[in-house]
């Protein structure tokens, strides 16, 4: 490998080094020089413009200091609205079993004939059904066992009747529910002994009424919130989406740093006017002297890196075109060369031409 080409690479690394070096001095020094200039009353463009974002990063860390504590929220009621509606779950169970007890009860006091008369019929039916099943069970379980096709027989019908037992007990609980959820829903009184079962009823029902409206107040905000979400309603996208504002912000901010510091270091390229250099001047200390001499001397650094870059690169140039040079006058001399082979060969051709437009001139004479 050349050595310039070396020298090139070697060279760009120490300018990438220094650049960044002195990309980070001047942010820096930037940022403090523009921290000097927030009690003072200029109307400069970068100044007004740096107050801008630093109040647009505030505003967005605000923004998404909101929509966590929203989120929060939205999951604390996510977790309370499934925790109620678990418990409400287990109080309509419980509900329904009083309802089932108070159903029992009616139907079973003759003081409620007058309202049970209706569901009476059916209530005997099933009354019979299960009192006939049972019986019949129990005979089958006091049977011996006898053969084994006996023991098979038995076991079958038995299966079969214990279903039948199964549904019959169902619908008659199913009775007692509606008859007890009837009964609850009308304006009759119970009997002053029978009474604890409609207050059970009264009781479940009330709470039950009183969760659901808090379970309803829950979502109503659970709703609001996911609405102020945005259109995905995710707030991850929205916190996403608040984060990466910012980061361009604080970009632009760097790049405002950056310019000021070159500006008050001496670096810039622009032509500062003079008005600009007074303001600078007057917030400049002392003790920024070190920093400007560090900048000078990172700029400096750079620029003969690239000033050195140029050259090696220049120079490289020259010997690769130098090459091609050589390279085309080899190439102009071998056609040359040729040309003048082919043009040899022509005189001949051309000899041996006219030689033998002599040969038939003469025999042309015989004929």
């Amino acid at each position: 490998m050349d050595d310039r080409k070396r020298s090139i690479d070697e060279l760009e690394k120490a300018r990438q080094e220094s650049h960044s070096s002195l990309d980070a001095l001047l942010e820096h020094f930037g940022e403090n020089l523009y921290a000097r200039t927030k009690e003072m009353q200029v109307d400069y463009e970068d100044i007004i413009q740096y107050n801008v974002y630093l109040q647009d990063i505030a505003e967005s860390n605000s923004a998404i200091a909101k929509v966590e504590e929203k989120n929060r929220r939205f999951k604390e009621l996510e977790e309370t609205i499934s925790f109620k509606e678990q418990e409400e779950k287990e109080r309509s169970k419980e509900l329904a079993a009083a309802h089932r007890r108070l159903g029992k009860v009616l139907l079973e006091n003759s003081l409620y004939d007058d309202f049970t008369s209706f569901f009476r019929e059916q209530a005997d039916s099933l009354k019979a059904k299960l009192d006939s099943l049972e019986s019949r069970i129990k005979e089958l379980d006091n049977k011996g066992d006898g053969n084994v096709f006996t023991w098979i027989g038995k076991s079958a019908q038995g299966l079969v009747l214990k279903s039948f037992l199964s549904k019959a007990q169902e619908s008659q609980e199913q009775l007692y529910l509606n008859v007890g959820e009837r009964f609850s829903s009308r304006d009759a009184v119970l009997k002053e002994d029978d009474a604890i079962f409609r207050e059970e009823v009264e009781q479940i029902r009330n709470i039950s009424r009183t969760a659901q409206e808090e379970i309803a107040v829950l979502k109503d905000e659970k709703r609001m919130l996911l609405a102020g979400f945005g259109i995905d309603g995710n707030p991850q996208k929205q916190i996403q989406s608040l984060k990466n504002h910012i980061n361009q912000v604080r970009e632009n901010l760097t790049n405002l740093y950056r310019v000021f510091g070159a500006q008050a270091s001496g670096i810039m390229d622009d032509e500062i006017q003079p008005e600009r250099k007074y303001f600078i001047d007057t917030i400049v200390t002392a003790e920024d002297g070190e920093i400007i001499g560090r900048a000078v001397r990172l700029n400096s650094s750079i620029l003969e890196c690239e000033k050195n870059i140029v050259k090696l690169k220049a120079s490289l140039a020259i010997d690769e075109e130098s090459a091609k040079i050589e390279k085309y006058h080899r190439a102009i001399i071998d056609k040359k060369n040729r040309i003048a082979d082919l043009e040899g060969a022509i005189l001949e051709l051309e000899q041996s031409v006219s030689e033998s437009e002599a040969i038939i001139k003469e025999l042309r004479k015989k004929l």
